[in-house]
């Protein structure tokens, strides 16, 4: 089956914000209003991946706008305490932005975002970023999305050098990128991750094993789908191979905000421990079930508790 080169660093380009979760009992009908149970105000987006990759000893660096605001503050502060560098400089005068996250007893969330200066990354920006060969690069949806680093990262992401591996995950907003620039991202694409949900608007397949196979001839030759169905595990195709099912262990969860971060994090460490897709796809899976567990978003485990689970867990 198709290798994938091992990264030595991730580099995150896009987004790093402020989550504000509030933990209801359900959700206010419109017009409503509910009293949470407790809340979280913690850095979040890109920040998930970021960190989980650190904690599972993959180095991290994050290549993004933060601001000097209050929210700004808060994201500079976090990245400094989770040893992550930051490859472009503050701007003076903006904010970074955030968003309302509202979790239910059974760990579904929904969000509101307020993008800031993390949503308008220019072109020059990205040609200043101080990439080396190696690099796992992540992007998500969202920066797809956006009117300004949409635009940049839709002309620049298709000249990344080969030495770099490109991981895109097009998350909840993956309806609205533009279908042109989506079309030239993917087709540089090393790793295509996504959920069951945006597996379907993207192929119209209602199941994921076959949206999965529908979607391996839009990434790079000897590019990878994974494709996550939550509690049933993913599907991993390629040209080569599959779409096989890898399972995930059965967990109760009380908060999937950041699960598919932890995935993601985890695919990658993986990878550059040498491991092959489906095995790292496994790692992942495990991974993510550890942090559905936790409250908050950045909730993905350690090296050793990760080691310790799947030395545990019986695999496929």
């Amino acid at each position: 089956m198709p290798l994938l080169a091992r990264p030595r660093r991730l580099v995150l380009i896009g987004s790093v914000l402020v989550d504000v979760l509030l933990y209801v009992d359900q959700l206010p009908e419109r017009g409503g209003d509910r009293v949470a149970a407790h809340s979280i105000v913690t850095s979040g987006g890109g920040f998930n991946v970021l960190v989980g990759a650190v904690r599972l000893g993959l180095p991290a660096a994050y290549a993004g706008r933060v601001g000097d605001g209050p929210f700004g503050m808060q994201v500079a502060k976090d990245l400094a305490a989770a040893g992550i560098e930051m490859l472009l400089p503050p701007i003076a005068g903006e904010d970074s932005g955030f968003d309302i996250g509202l979790v239910e007893p059974d760990g579904e969330r929904t969000f509101v975002t307020a993008p800031g200066c993390e949503s308008r990354l220019q072109r020059a920006d990205l040609l200043a970023l101080p990439l080396r060969p190696g690099d796992a690069v992540y992007v998500s949806g969202y920066d797809l999305c956006y009117p300004v680093s949409g635009t940049a990262l839709g002309a620049w992401l298709p000249t990344l050098s080969d030495s770099q591996l490109l991981l895109i995950d097009p998350g909840p907003l993956v309806a609205e990128i533009p279908a042109k620039r989506l079309a030239a991202v993917l087709a540089r694409t090393d790793i295509l991750t996504l959920n069951a949900r945006e597996t379907r608007l993207l192929t119209g397949a209602d199941d994921v094993a076959a949206g999965a196979a529908a979607l391996v001839d839009r990434v790079a030759d000897g590019g990878w789908v994974v494709a996550r169905a939550g509690a049933g595990g993913c599907w991993v195709a390629s040209r080569l191979q599959g779409p096989v099912h890898v399972p995930t262990p059965p967990t109760e969860a009380i908060d999937t905000t950041g699960a598919g971060d932890a995935h993601a994090a985890a695919l990658l460490a993986r990878i550059a421990l040498g491991e092959e897709m489906i095995a790292a796809a496994w790692a992942a899976n495990v991974a993510a079930s550890i942090a559905v567990t936790r409250r908050g978003p950045a909730a993905g485990p350690s090296a050793e508790e990760l080691e310790a689970t799947l030395a545990a867990t019986s695999s496929r």
